[in-house]
């Protein structure tokens, strides 16, 4: 699981399409995730977003622990209930 950041302004991942791109300069909320588009992010919470696709593109339903506590830990740093978020993930994958 790598998550790949160019020049600072797109993430990209090697286990899913799933990518994140800047969007603007100087604002705090200047990050916008293919798979949350109509939210601007802050790169922490990008990152996060990204960290939640690549989990759900291995393991929608992991049963460790360690797995869950990142999707936990992602999706409460990117404000979006686990649940939504795997629901979204899942959708684009199967559209």
């Amino acid at each position: 699981m790598t998550i790949y950041t160019t020049d600072d302004w797109a993430m990209t991942s090697d286990l899913t399409e799933e990518s994140a791109v800047r969007v603007a300069d100087r604002w705090t909320l200047a990050w916008r995730c293919s798979w949350m588009p109509d939210r601007l992010l802050t790169r922490a919470q990008a990152l996060a977003a990204m960290v939640l696709a690549e989990v759900v593109a291995v393991d929608p339903y992991p049963c460790g622990e360690a797995a869950q506590g990142r999707m936990v830990a992602a999706a409460g740093e990117v404000g979006i209930p686990l649940e939504q978020a795997v629901f979204l993930l899942l959708r684009r994958r199967t559209a």
